[in-house]
Order: C-alpha cells, then sequence, then structure tokens
C-alpha cells in the first residue's frame, strides 16, 4: 500500500502566542464539553489509536449511566505514512477494550474502512444512518473536538450534538494534551495549530461545516498577523 503524505502537518510550526490567540485557538479547537443529563440516541466514536484504553473506559463509564442503546465506533487504518500501522483495525481495538456482555441490550456499530476523521463520519453513515437522530453524543481527543464537531455539522445539520472528550497522550510529552495546558509545550502548541490549519483548509474545501466558525477563524487569522 502507498501512504499518503499530510496536506497538513501534524506539528507545523507555531506561531508565537499571546493570551488572546491562546484562548481564541481553544474556543475554536477545543470547544467545551457538554454537561450530560439526558439519554442520547446514539453514542458516536471518532477513531483513534493514541488513547484506545482510555477511550474504552469513558464508553463503558456512559452506558454504566444507560445513556445510550447504540454505540458506533469508527476506524479503519489510518493510510498517513507518520502513523505506525496497526494489524487490527482502529475502530476493533476500542471495541476489544469494552466489556459488551455487561451490557446486553447495546447494540454496537463499527466500520473499518475508513482512513481519516471525515471518513469516520461518512463510512460509519453507510452502515447506519444516523443523520436524522435527535441526540448524538461524540466522543473524541479533545484537541481535535472543534474538527470533529464541524465534521459532524456538515452531515447532521439538525442533530444536537453533545461533546465529550479525552486528552490525548503522546510520548513526546510528559502530560496529555488538555486544554488547560497545550499552550504550556512546544509539541502540543504545534498540534493544536495543525488543528486550526485543518478546520481552516477543509472549512474552505467544504469537508465540514464552516460558516458556524467562519468569523472566529479570521479572528484567530488577525491576531497572528497583528502580533
Amino acid at each position: 500500500m502507498i501512504l499518503s503524505q499530510r496536506q497538513i502537518p501534524r506539528n507545523p510550526p507555531s506561531p508565537k502566542l499571546n493570551e488572546e490567540i491562546i484562548r481564541l485557538l481553544t474556543q475554536l479547537c477545543f470547544r467545551q464539553d457538554n454537561i450530560i443529563t439526558e439519554p442520547v440516541d446514539l453514542i458516536f466514536l471518532f477513531s483513534t489509536h493514541t488513547i484506545v484504553e482510555k477511550t474504552a473506559n469513558s464508553i463503558s463509564r456512559l452506558l454504566d449511566k444507560d445513556i445510550s442503546k447504540k454505540v458506533f465506533i469508527t476506524g479503519g487504518f489510518p493510510n498517513y505514512s507518520d502513523v505506525k500501522r496497526n494489524t487490527t483495525p482502529e475502530s476493533e481495538l476500542i471495541l476489544s477494550n469494552i466489556n459488551r456482555s455487561k451490557f446486553p441490550d447495546v447494540i454496537f456499530y463499527k466500520e473499518e474502512k475508513s482512513r481519516n476523521t471525515l471518513e469516520n463520519v461518512t463510512e460509519a453513515l453507510k452502515v447506519l444512518n444516523f443523520s436524522n437522530y435527535k441526540r448524538v453524543l461524540f466522543i473524541f481527543k479533545s484537541h481535535a473536538a472543534g474538527r470533529g464537531y464541524l465534521t459532524l455539522r456538515k452531515y447532521l445539520p439538525n442533530s444536537l450534538l453533545i461533546q465529550q472528550t479525552n486528552s490525548a497522550e503522546y510520548r513526546d510529552l510528559k502530560v496529555p494534551i488538555s486544554r488547560s495546558n497545550w499552550f504550556t509545550s512546544k509539541f502540543a502548541q504545534e498540534r493544536v495549530f495543525g488543528e486550526f490549519l485543518r478546520i481552516k483548509e477543509y472549512g474552505k474545501r467544504g469537508d465540514i461545516e464552516f460558516d458556524e466558525v467562519r468569523d472566529l477563524v479570521n479572528r484567530i487569522d488577525k491576531s497572528i498577523n497583528q502580533f
């Protein structure tokens, strides 16, 4: 298989940051997790290979609270050259860490074809058409939550999207990347700035809902150029 090079590097050089830029990038890339007050129609998991066990535990805790009777886990084999290729699809890695026998009334769906966040959604919709579900709870790594939200919003314009995140862990960092610490290390700054560049680029080409954040993206650009 020929592996792809990313259009936008995972860790592009970050500009200098001030309090305003940090605040705006946090608002865009991390968003804010929601408080869950009632059941949802579906728990949707974006693929992740860095926090498999943590993510599986998040799903189990939600199911313990009877939050949903349906769970969709996404993820095939990323085809980027900078990601270690597993022999097991990402969705199966997550699913294998959930004790499904504890939840006999829950239906677990999965897809194994997606290679990126956009395909997480488009391939999942081929398996289960949840485009008109009223309440969808999505789980993603925290610094990519904005991009995940905007991708789902593109395809679920009428659904209430409820966000829950986990902080991603990397070998190059002593602590996971979170909304409260991302600006304290060069590696995390670059990861978050990469998310900003992806949102900006994917919005322009129509892969995600962009009108909702267009003004915010422009404010970030302006703040960076003025600093």
